[in-house]
């Protein structure tokens, strides 16, 4: 009698293989037992065949639901006509009198993507100011006067004042912020002495909107001058949380002594030096002079110039690019000395004397070094590391930054013993020599 599964299968094969399984099971010369395994592994394939079939058919199934469902996106339910928004560009923060107090800044569009030939127009902006508890709160009061809905998707800067980060931890002060879906981590973060109306309502020159100054865009000049670093939300509040490090970010500052527009000054903002936190709380504050060592010990440093003199006259001035830093450490008596060696390259931009090679690069050595160590010694005035040499300790060399340093930092068991700099001057410019 032919197996059932047999005769089953004979419906999903065609004819001619059916008739070949009938002649295979009724020959009697094949032993029973391996007509038994011959039935077995045809069962095994055809049961494999059907999960497959399944299979296929539950992906198809999925594809067809899938695309069903692609078709209903296609719709623009959250459309809004870019006219009837108000863009927030930047946000500043202030706390007086037990209250928060929160700017808005705002830029019309319009003055920023202009066509080719219509006449400049001098760019505006305005800046809504608002109070509250907290600083979610006083957003939402900002809320009650707006005109249209504000996007804050636009925002490129933070400034706080110096009364926000001497009486609120800076949790309170990101804390939403950094909910808030709207805006971005690369947000350019700023301190000021400066009243933040005044920083907010300045109009740079040449009819510029405020989106292309150093206030939303420092990273441009700091590439042509790195005197002071800018710096993102991100590194900010990353800076702030990690164990042993030292946060610096710069001070806005007011400058209407540089340029002038038909014949009235034009005022200006600047980087002015540093704030410095230091275990979660504010340590003080560098001036540019006190933080000039910071310069060569970034390596995002791009180029810095340096005025080299002979005979209490100026030699030459050169520009200094792409530091490398290097750090190694040594304990003894329970103090932490660091040695740090610092290559870089040069190039003259300005030769005022006839001097030798060796004399320039001997100049910025010395004056490498002891910028180094000066501002080594204004960091350690105020207890902070400014160079974050003892985050060197904590990343490369915990047990040591265990046994002699830990959370509780004391600068005076940390020490800066040497500072090495190797310099190569590429170049003189077009001239080979002083021009005579």
């Amino acid at each position: 009698m032919e197996p059932g599964s047999v005769r089953s299968a004979r419906a999903l094969i065609c004819p001619k293989w059916s008739s070949a399984a009938s002649k295979f099971l009724s020959c009697s010369r094949i032993p029973a037992n391996t007509k038994a395994d011959c039935v077995k592994a045809f069962n095994r394939f055809m049961g494999a065949n059907r999960r497959m079939a399944i299979l296929a058919f539950v992906r198809t199934i999925r594809m067809t639901f899938l695309l069903l469902v692609f078709t209903l996106l296609t719709a623009c339910w959250d459309f809004h006509d870019a006219r009837q928004l108000t863009y927030g560009s930047t946000i500043g923060v202030d706390y007086r009198n037990n209250a928060y107090t929160m700017y808005a800044q705002s830029l019309n569009l319009a003055n920023i993507a202009k066509r080719t030939g219509q006449q400049t127009k001098a760019a505006t902006s305005i800046v809504g100011i608002s109070q509250g508890e907290t600083v979610a709160e006083s957003m939402f009061h900002l809320y009650q006067s707006e005109q249209e809905p504000v996007y804050w998707g636009h925002i490129s800067s933070i400034v706080f004042t110096r009364q926000a980060l001497e009486n609120v931890t800076i949790e309170s002060l990101v804390d939403s912020i950094n909910r808030y879906r709207d805006l971005r981590y690369n947000v350019w973060v700023f301190g000021t002495d400066e009243p933040i109306e005044r920083i907010l309502e300045f109009s740079p020159y040449f009819g510029y909107s405020p989106y292309d100054s150093r206030l939303m865009k420092p990273d441009q000049t700091f590439r042509q001058f790195s005197d002071i670093a800018p710096i993102y939300l991100n590194r900010f509040v990353s800076d702030y949380f990690e164990r042993s490090r030292t946060l610096l970010f710069p001070e806005l500052a007011l400058d209407d002594s540089t340029w002038t527009e038909g014949g009235k000054k034009v005022p200006t903002v600047k980087l002015n030096g540093y704030y410095v936190f230091a275990s979660e709380k504010l340590s003080g504050k560098l001036t540019m002079d006190q933080a000039i060592g910071l310069r060569y010990m970034n390596e995002r440093t791009h180029r810095t110039k340096l005025t080299v003199f002979k005979n209490e006259q100026p030699a030459a001035l050169l520009v200094l690019v792409k530091p490398k830093v290097k750090i190694r450490h040594s304990v003894s008596g329970g103090i932490v000395r660091f040695d740090v060696g610092i290559s870089m390259e040069a190039y003259v931009d300005e030769m005022l004397q006839e001097v030798p090679e060796s004399f320039l690069v001997q100049q910025i050595r010395e004056n490498v070094e002891e910028a180094v160590q000066t501002t080594f010694e204004e960091g350690k005035r105020i207890n902070a590391d400014v160079y974050n040499l003892t985050n060197h300790l904590y990343r490369f060399h915990y047990q040591t930054w265990k046994r002699n340093v830990t959370d509780q930092l004391d600068m005076n068991k940390v020490d800066l013993r040497r500072v090495r700099v190797s310099v190569l001057i590429r170049h003189s410019g077009k001239y080979k020599a002083r021009l005579k």
